[in-house]
């Protein structure tokens, strides 16, 4: 009988947990499974997105490389959170020299499950999909079903938050999630789960302390002007009290981390880089000194720029209609943010005013929770009206905000950038050229090689020469064994001429050239032996056709570049602007020149350099048909800007096909092996 009493116990007690998970579930037809299914096809999305950006070498070692770094060092015992960048005020590598979090920490467990870079992009991608259901919540609970659903669609196709979203991986991503559930807890009156998640969200991050004080500031407005200024005083001066121990405690650990702490000068704007120590640090107390007490300054810095300042901030609040201006919650927020952006920083750093990079999630919760909040406060205005005034409410802010991110999306503003083209033969000479070197080995990577390269112990990569250069001056020469270049990979962000600049004449000096192939540069320090390709054996030429040139008055006909006629001195064509080791060339240009007599017609010319110096030069005197016309010159250092022209000198018919650069040997004689 007791067996039987148990087991019908048992029964019950199963039946109860069972019922008790199905309560806590939506029910079937609930629209929250439609946002669950939205989060998840979100985070699918952006996961394959963003894991295709790093495998066509479109991340950045400034932000995925290095966590990707420090996590892997501090698993390893190497260094707490080494970052593998170079500061000059940091007595370690340790990324809480520069910024403190705590929440950091909670991504280590995950990063040992799985040390990888792609974990970091599906954990980003998880965390900001998870933002949105949590949103939601959130807002149907403030706003109902159907204005709720609309808010949350906002956010989760806000272009800005999609930006960030596709932007490397940083801790700032825990803010949305956290913070929207900290003000749901807020409203809820559950004050200590509220300032639980608003500490969490304080320790994400050091800045966020900042639009972080606005907001309490807003909150005890609302509460004033709600009329439950007691109620809620007791969860205001919590915030208040968190708010002093976070300033506090991160900067007690900055200051352990670092020597100097504030914002690099070069970031900081034009105007006031005149009252500052050149190759210093400068705190926002010392900035807001020197506004104060020149007040030309301040109003220089605050119209620097000025256009595409409010450009960025209307498509920034085009996809909510301004309604964050209007609530005390996020306009108090953005306050701090936009005086700092639009005022202290200067065009190296537009970033902060044009909302890019990862800086959006910074703001984007506190914008959304004032416009459920304004949306909220203006419907309690229909309360006592007819349900289709209500209704009729409600159809128009969903019109409206619909229609309005609809705008903000076709603004531009935050669009996401189209991954670069596949090139698997490239990437495959660049892949087997970072197999080659030593995994132990100490080697310095370009910003975006270095995401590949990060997990190695002994990794660094220079993303500022300025910074670099400063660095070196006090600290002396930084000589890795190898240096890893790659001039052809996103030449437009030209990461590979940042490290040539910062090394200079070390390069080919210092350093030789072991493996060059297709703008894949290999350095080993005292290596003096000849240069090697990365998947043969020797370096391969590199053909440039007619249409990668510009011209002053040919024009592109059946693959070739054609001038008719012009004036001496004109050139017919000039580029590619190419950058290249040191080392003995050749330039062979592939022409046909017509003309009457012998004089010359054309003069080809290798020249290089910032200042385009000619190098050398040959002419071309009228000939029958195709003609190869070889220039050799040499180049004693990396060398940018190269230019392979035609310039006419006479009159005649000038036709290019093309132009090929061959690499018999480096400027180091001696034979050697690899």
């Amino acid at each position: 009988m007791s067996r039987l009493s148990e087991s019908i116990g048992r029964e019950k007690s199963d039946t109860s947990f069972t019922d008790r998970v199905t309560g806590a579930l939506p029910a079937r037809n609930d629209p929250t499974w439609l946002v669950v299914l939205l989060a998840l096809a979100l985070f699918v999305g952006f996961s394959v997105y963003t894991s295709l950006l790093h495998v066509r070498f479109a991340t950045t070692g400034a932000d995925l490389g290095a966590y990707t770094h420090m996590f892997s060092s501090t698993l390893n015992g190497e260094g707490w959170l080494d970052n593998g960048k170079y500061r000059v005020e940091l007595l370690s590598s340790s990324y809480w020299g520069a910024h403190f979090s705590l929440t950091l920490l909670a991504f280590i467990p995950l990063f040992a499950l799985v040390p990888s870079v792609y974990t970091l992009l599906v954990v980003k991608c998880f965390v900001l999909a998870a933002s949105v259901v949590v949103l939601w919540v959130l807002a149907r609970d403030r706003l109902g079903a159907r204005l709720g659903g609309v808010v949350t669609l906002s956010y989760a196709f806000n272009p800005f938050l999609w930006s960030a979203w596709s932007f490397d991986f940083q801790e700032q991503i825990l803010i949305p999630p956290l913070l929207f559930a900290a003000y749901y807890c807020y409203r809820k009156d559950r004050t200590l789960a509220f300032l639980v998640l608003f500490s969490l969200v304080l320790f994400t991050n050091e800045f966020v302390i900042f639009p972080a004080i606005g907001f309490t500031a807003g909150l005890a407005v609302a509460a004033v002007l709600a009329g439950r200024a007691r109620e809620k005083a007791p969860a205001i001066v919590g915030a208040v009290v968190t708010l002093g121990l976070a300033r506090f405690v991160s900067s007690t650990v900055i200051e352990h981390f670092s020597r100097a702490s504030g914002l690099p000068v070069y970031v900081i704007a034009e105007p006031l880089q005149a009252y500052v120590q050149s190759g210093t640090r400068v705190s926002i107390l010392d900035l807001l000194g020197v506004v104060l007490a020149n007040p030309t300054v301040l109003i220089d810095s605050a119209t620097f720029a000025v256009e595409d300042k409010l450009l960025f901030f209307a498509a920034f609040m085009l996809p909510v209609l301004f309604l964050a201006l209007f609530d005390e919650l996020s306009l108090f927020a953005l306050g701090p943010y936009l005086g700092f952006a639009w005022i202290f920083t200067g065009a190296s750093k537009a970033v902060y005013f044009e909302f890019g990079a990862h800086y959006p999630l910074y703001l984007l919760p506190f914008v959304y929770i004032g416009v459920i909040h304004l949306l909220a406060r203006l419907s309690t205005r229909f309360d006592g009206i007819s349900i289709p005034s209500r209704a009729a409410f409600s159809g128009v802010a969903t019109g409206v905000l619909v229609l309005c991110l609809v705008a903000g999306i076709a603004s531009g503003g935050g669009h996401l950038a189209a991954p670069p083209p596949a090139d698997e033969d490239h990437d495959a000479v660049l892949q087997t050229a970072i197999d080659s070197i030593p995994a132990d080995a100490t080697l310095l990577a370009q910003n975006d090689i270095y995401p590949h390269v990060a997990t190695r112990p002994n990794a660094s990569f220079i993303v500022s020469q300025t910074t670099f250069e400063t660095y070196e001056q006090r600290y002396g020469p930084v000589s890795p064994e190898y240096v890893l270049i790659d001039t052809d990979l996103n030449p437009d962000a030209s990461w590979g001429r940042t490290v040539q600049r910062s090394f200079g004449e070390r390069l080919g000096d210092e350093y030789g050239l072991l493996r060059y192939q297709d703008g894949v540069q290999v350095y080993q320090r005292g290596y003096e032996g000849r240069t090697y390709g990365v998947t043969q054996r020797d370096p391969s030429p590199r053909t440039y056709d007619a249409s990668e040139f510009a011209t002053e008055n040919g024009t592109q006909a059946n693959g070739t570049l054609v001038s008719e006629a012009g004036s001496s001195g004109e050139y017919v064509w000039f580029g590619p602007y190419d950058t290249l080791a040191p080392g003995n060339y050749t330039a062979t240009f592939r022409v046909n020149v017509s003309g009457d007599g012998d004089d010359p017609v054309l003069l080809t010319q290798v020249a290089g350099g910032e200042d385009h110096v000619e190098l050398a030069n040959a002419t071309v005197t009228p000939g029958d048909g195709w003609q190869n016309v070889s220039v050799p010159f040499r180049l004693t250092e990396s060398t940018s800007e190269l230019e392979y022209r035609g310039v006419r000198r006479g009159e005649g018919r000038i036709v290019l096909d093309r132009v090929r650069i061959s690499y018999p040997e480096t400027a180091n004689t001696t034979e050697g092996g690899a």
